[in-house]
C-alpha cells in the first residue's frame, strides 16, 4: 500500500450525494405533486412500486411508510397472531418490535460470525409448537449461504420464511434476488441505506393473494373490490407522493449507486490485504452483495472503542455504526416488557396472550456467535462519492491507529 502524503482528511460517517440533476428532477416532480393535489397514493407511488418490482425481480411491490411497518403488515397479512416468530438477536430491534406489534412473541436466535446471519442449527433447536415463521435478516447486504438450509428447515416445519431486506437492495444468491427468497420481503429507504427516500419501506412478494391483502392493510384495510369498505384490520402505513418521487429518482440511479458501492468495497479488499490485525469479512462466491456495510474483524487484542476514538481524534476518520454492537437480547427494553410486548409487573408476573404463562417472561440469553461478532467487528465508511485517495487514507489511518495502540 502506498503511503498517503496529503493533509489530514475529514472522512464523515455518511454522505448522501444528490447531484444538481438529481435535485432538479426531484424539485420539478414535487412541484407536479403539489399542483396535482394527490399528496399520497398517487401516480409516483405506483411508479415507484413498479420500478422496484422490476428491480427486485418480484411480481409485486407495495410501498409503505417504513420497513418496520412493512414487516408488521406481512406478519398480519399471513394471519399470524398469538404465536412465536424466530428473529436473529443480531439485528436492529425494529425487526423484533414488528413481531411484537403484530401480537406475537419473539424467539431470538444466534448468528454465525462468518455470515452475520442466522445460525441454522440454532434455528432448528428453538422451534416450538407455536412457531409460525422465521425472519431472515440479510445483515450488511449478505445473504447467508445457509439460506438453503434455513429454507429447508422452514419447509419441513411448515414455517413462513420472511425476509428483512433493509440492508439488501440489489443483493442476490445464485442469481436469486433478495425479497424473492421467502413468502415476502421488507426493504428500508432510511437515509443510511443503499437507496434512500428519507423514510419509507416497500414489501415484495410473488404471491398475488398476499399482495392484494398487504395493499389493503397499508391503507387502513380499504378493499377496492367492495367500494373501499374496510375488510381488513389495517392502519395508515402509506407512503407519501413526495417520498415516492425521491424513490423514483433513486431507482433511476440504482445501478450506478450500487455499482459504485461494490467498486469501493473492491478497493478496500485490495488495500486491507496489506494491513495486519484486520481481516475483511469474506463474501461467499455465490453471493452478490451491494455492501450496505463494509465489515472487517479486528484482532482480539484491540479494543474497538479505543480504535474508533484514535481514528476520529487523530486522523479525522469516523467509522460507521456496527451491525450490530448492541444485540437485541441485551437491550434494556426487556427489563420492562416481555417478549410478546406485555408490561412486566413489579413482581415480574405478566398477563400475556397465553395467560397465565407462555414463557415470554423468561429472559433469553446465551448467543455466543452473535456475542463474538458484536464485539470484534468494525465497519468502514462506504458511500458513493468516496474517492480513491479518501479510501487509501481511511485504510492507512486504520493501520496507523492500530500501530499507535500496540
Amino acid at each position: 500500500m502506498q503511503t498517503y502524503r496529503g493533509d489530514i482528511m475529514k472522512i464523515p460517517i455518511l454522505r448522501i450525494p444528490f447531484s444538481a440533476a438529481d435535485k432538479k428532477f426531484i424539485t420539478s416532480k414535487i412541484s407536479e405533486v403539489l399542483e396535482s393535489g394527490y399528496l399520497t397514493m398517487g401516480g409516483y407511488t405506483r411508479e415507484f412500486e413498479e420500478l422496484f418490482a422490476k428491480f427486485s425481480g418480484a411480481e409485486y411491490a407495495v410501498a409503505t411508510s417504513n420497513c418496520t411497518s412493512a414487516l408488521e403488515i406481512i406478519i398480519r397479512a399471513l394471519e399470524i397472531e398469538g404465536k412465536s416468530i424466530i428473529v436473529p438477536t443480531n439485528t436492529f430491534l425494529a425487526t423484533a418490535l414488528a413481531v411484537m406489534h403484530s401480537g406475537n412473541k419473539v424467539i431470538f436466535a444466534d448468528s454465525d460470525p462468518k455470515t452475520f446471519c442466522l445460525n441454522p442449527n440454532d434455528v432448528k433447536n428453538i422451534i416450538t409448537e407455536d412457531t409460525r415463521a422465521v425472519i431472515l435478516v440479510h445483515i450488511g447486504g449478505i445473504i447467508t449461504p445457509d439460506y438453503y438450509e434455513i429454507k429447508k428447515i422452514c419447509d419441513e416445519n411448515n414455517l413462513y420464511l420472511i425476509e428483512d431486506c433493509a440492508h439488501a437492495h440489489g443483493c442476490n444468491i445464485d442469481g436469486k434476488q433478495a425479497g424473492t427468497l421467502g413468502v415476502a420481503g421488507a426493504f428500508s429507504f432510511f437515509p443510511t441505506k443503499n437507496l434512500v427516500t428519507g423514510e419509507g419501506g416497500i414489501i415484495t412478494t410473488n404471491d398475488k393473494e398476499l399482495y392484494q391483502k398487504v395493499s389493503m392493510m397499508r391503507n387502513h384495510g380499504k378493499n377496492p373490490g367492495l367500494g373501499n369498505k374496510m375488510s381488513e384490520f389495517g392502519y395508515n402505513y402509506r407512503m407519501s407522493e413526495i417520498t415516492a418521487v425521491i424513490g423514483v429518482q433513486q431507482m433511476r440511479k440504482a445501478d450506478q449507486i450500487l455499482s459504485e458501492r461494490r467498486r469501493i468495497a473492491g478497493w478496500y479488499d485490495e488495500l486491507l490485504a496489506e494491513v495486519d490485525n484486520v481481516t475483511s469479512l469474506e463474501i461467499p462466491n455465490n453471493v452478490f452483495s451491494t455492501y450496505y456495510k463494509y465489515i472487517a474483524y479486528l484482532s482480539k487484542k484491540y479494543n474497538r472503542t479505543q480504535v474508533k476514538h484514535v481514528l476520529k481524534e487523530k486522523y479525522g476518520v469516523s467509522l460507521t455504526g456496527e451491525v450490530y454492537a448492541d444485540l437485541c437480547h441485551n437491550e434494556p427494553i426487556w427489563q420492562k416488557y416481555t417478549y410478546c410486548g406485555k408490561m412486566r409487573n413489579s413482581n415480574n408476573s405478566v398477563q400475556c396472550f397465553k395467560w397465565p404463562s407462555c414463557g415470554c417472561e423468561n429472559y433469553q440469553d446465551n448467543f455466543p456467535g452473535a456475542t463474538y461478532l458484536s464485539r470484534h467487528h468494525i465497519c468502514l465508511p462506504l458511500y458513493p462519492g468516496l474517492t480513491e485517495a479518501e479510501i487509501e487514507y481511511v485504510v492507512e489511518s486504520l493501520d496507523n491507529a492500530l500501530k499507535d495502540l500496540k
